[in-house]
């Protein structure tokens, strides 16, 4: 029966060492973002920033608009295990008792190497400390869910040091909560967020998106705009959360915000879709969908200038390579012809499609998607 007088720890965050992942290439934005909420870096690398504050309101403010986070845990200890029975035995003096809310559910994300190699093994090991710790303690309110858990627990470790991590959100921060349904290889909302930040788009031109899919590109740019915390539903279901703050916020709407986006797509179905994640995310005010194909796609007279700003086909799945420099090559005559004065940003996986637009690069960055090479590009179309 569970201890009558059980009460969860509340973390100090002022005394934790936090870790903001992102993905491969977008570490360079997050690194600007982390500082720019008044955070302490205390090291980076390609897979994220470790940071320290003593500002809770800060830490709040960040976890709820990040931009370029994956994910962002805090470091419940650091030990040197050399075996997995080793881990075993000092995560099982950790007061796990106290660590789980009444009536919660975990899973284990284990990524280990050098003295641990087997990280599947390292996890089960983890899992049977815990475990076998609330048992002792009768806390059988607890137990593992693989698919929609309340706490995710990180294991990782290096050389033989172990470092387990409590992640504040269940799910990663690209899983916002208006994306139910998408199309064949949406882009990541994150990645959206780093793409809108590497086109140069200031909040105040338009957005052209002429093959939006499921709507992500533009859907992020609107919550900008309209100014409400990007990660408000993550944080709002997150039991972590509630055992590092008093209160979360309410969501903020700026309600004067205009119509700044335009969205095109062949696809109905797809154009359907769009609109019902606009309109969970609350942003399909501001937000224009339409079926139209790329290739019958023409410039507004009364547009002087704008962002053209999207995610072009580069997989097989829209056919051969063959097929896609040509369309490609459709394309750049399309944005040379009808969009003088357009700032055009994509994200390409398939660099060797790149040269069929015939457009001279402003600038570009590499980076990776689902452990695939993939590049930013900025063009500008001069009149």
């Amino acid at each position: 029966m569970l201890n009558s007088v059980f009460k969860p720890i509340h973390f100090d965050t002022t005394k934790l060492e936090f870790h903001a992942s992102c993905g491969e290439g977008l570490d360079v934005f997050l690194q600007h973002e982390v500082k720019s909420f008044g955070l302490k870096i205390i090291s980076s690398n390609r897979g994220g920033v470790y940071f320290e504050t003593r500002d809770s309101s800060k830490l709040s403010n960040f976890l709820l608009n990040t931009r370029f986070s994956s994910r962002v845990s805090f470091s419940l200890t650091k030990i040197l295990a050399e075996t997995p029975d080793e881990l075993y035995e000092k995560s099982k003096k950790l007061p796990w008792e106290k660590i789980f809310p009444l009536k919660s559910s975990f899973k284990i994300d284990s990524t280990t190497k050098d003295t641990l190699k087997h990280s599947q093994f390292a996890m089960y090991r983890l899992k049977d400390a815990i475990m076998d710790r609330l048992r002792e303690y009768s806390r059988d309110d607890v137990f593992i869910e693989r698919d929609n858990p309340d706490m995710v627990i990180l294991l990782r470790s290096s050389q033989n040091f172990v470092n387990i991590q409590i992640s504040i959100t269940s799910d990663p921060f690209h899983k916002r909560g208006y994306r139910l349904e998408s199309v064949t290889a949406p882009i990541k909302e994150t990645t959206a967020q780093a793409l809108l930040e590497f086109s140069g788009w200031n909040g105040d031109d338009v957005i052209i998106d002429p093959m939006c899919g499921s709507g992500t590109i533009l859907i992020e740019a609107a919550l900008l705009i309209k100014k409400e915390f990007l990660n408000h539903y993550l944080i709002f279901k997150s039991k972590v959360y509630s055992m590092l703050f008093d209160e979360i916020p309410k969501n903020r709407i700026d309600h004067e915000a205009k119509k700044l986006f335009y969205g095109f797509d062949n696809d109905k179905r797809a154009i359907e879709i769009a609109k019902e994640n606009a309109k969970r995310a609350g942003v399909d005010d501001l937000i224009h969908f339409e079926v139209l194909d790329i290739l019958d796609l023409t410039k507004d007279e009364n547009l002087k200038s704008g962002f053209i700003v999207f995610n072009p086909p580069y997989g097989e799945r829209l056919g051969t390579e063959e097929e896609l420099k040509e369309l490609y090559k459709k394309i750049g005559e399309i944005f040379r012809n009808e969009f003088k004065g357009f700032k055009i940003s994509l994200v390409c996986g398939n660099k060797s499609l790149l040269g069929q637009f015939k457009l001279k690069e402003t600038n570009s960055m590499n980076l990776s998607i689902a452990k695939q090479k993939a590049k930013f590009v900025n063009y500008e179309i001069h009149e």
